[in-house]
């Protein structure tokens, strides 16, 4: 009789065909690579005074620049602004920090960025696989950070965000050390080899009881401040790609203004919902009692709640340890819905859709 791992496996091997569980499991390893990439960057010509920093990007490329700047809420003494467009904001200029994400190096969204701040002057660095944003950056002799092809962007997070944590940190920005990195790593080693990987049987293992309880259901997940709303959005947008679900997401004490009256119509549908509370040690006393209220409010309307917390000491080992656990939770979530986690059909057509379209020519 075969055990429970053994026919795990065998699902996977049918409907993991890209195999997503060896880039999610991999992801420490890959932070590891990823650091020691941003550390033979020459940054000696950017080294000087800024007066604000841009990142540019979209989908995965674009989250670890969420996360530096909720990293950063602390230690960054100039504005650092996340931008998901075609354009940059007026206030970019020479004095800007212009870094342009894109796995792919196609993105139209960043390489219209790019140019754009090319022609203002900004200082510019590149962060892809290749493509034009990589052309772009040897045309321009401008820095360019050159990461490993072969990932779909969200499971290449180590490389899009690492690298550019680590150009800051050798700038002075934000105060990232090699040991905070290895620790982090191995805090997610650990968790991995203990709670997710496919051989943890449910009962032990936290991802794949979160995905059974989810499944069915529609995900909302509540972050506890402001800085930890990007991992919430993080596990919104792994819900979506991999498990191909639709999820919500938001963070106190902002959704006590507003959402909260959401679910005070307790219509039927509220009923099909699924509540995950991502919790951190850091919590101030007037947010535990928010999140307290919420989930006392919201029992008797939701099919259910559960608090997911961060482990470890620094801010980036709780960081990383949440968004590992999502990962894990949305491929476990993906494999129980029968689908292949890796493909993207309906942003594949779409980007086949904008081909055939017009091309964007910025005014």
């Amino acid at each position: 009789m075969k055990g429970e791992s053994e026919v795990e496996r065998e699902i996977f091997s049918g409907k993991d065909s890209s195999g997503m569980y060896q880039k999610i499991y991999n992801l420490p390893e890959q932070i590891l690579s990823a650091w020691e990439v941003g550390k033979n960057v020459d940054i000696s010509h950017l080294a000087r005074s800024w007066n604000n920093i841009v990142l540019v990007g979209m989908g995965g490329s674009a989250i670890g620049g969420d996360i530096i700047k909720s990293l950063g809420y602390w230690d960054l003494k100039i504005p650092f602004s996340i931008v998901r467009d075609y354009m940059l904001p007026g206030f970019v200029n020479k004095d800007t920090l212009l870094i342009v994400v894109s796995y792919s190096g196609n993105t139209e969204e960043s390489i219209s960025a790019c140019k754009e701040g090319l022609e203002r002057g900004a200082g510019v660095i590149t962060v892809a696989s290749g493509g034009e944003i990589e052309c772009i950056s040897k045309e321009k002799g401008i820095t360019s950070i050159t990461i490993p092809k072969g990932f779909p962007p969200r499971a290449a997070l180590g490389y899009t965000f690492i690298p550019v944590l680590s150009v800051l940190s050798r700038l002075g920005f934000i105060n990232i050390t090699d040991e905070d990195i290895e620790k982090a790593v191995s805090l997610m080693q650990d968790i991995r080899e203990n709670e997710l990987k496919e051989e943890i049987p449910e009962e032990s293992n936290i991802a794949k009881r979160l995905a059974n309880k989810i499944d069915g259901y529609l995900p909302i997940i509540y972050a506890p401040d402001e800085y930890f709303g990007v991992i919430a959005y993080r596990w919104k947008c792994q819900l979506n790609e991999n498990s191909k679900i639709f999820a919500i997401w938001n963070s106190f004490p902002e959704l006590n203004h507003n959402e909260i009256m959401g679910w005070e119509g307790r219509d039927e549908f509220l009923k099909k919902t699924f509540v995950v509370f991502l919790r951190d040690k850091s919590e101030i006393e007037r947010i535990k009692l928010r999140i307290q209220y919420m989930k006392e409010f919201i029992s008797s309307i939701s099919a259910g709640i559960e608090d997911v917390w961060s482990r470890g000491e620094s801010l980036l080992e709780r960081f990383l340890s949440l968004i590992y656990i999502g990962d894990f939770v949305s491929f476990y979530l993906a494999i129980k819905r029968g689908v292949d986690p890796t493909p993207v059909d309906s942003i594949e057509r779409l980007k086949e859709y904008l081909k055939r379209g017009r091309t964007f020519v910025h005014t």
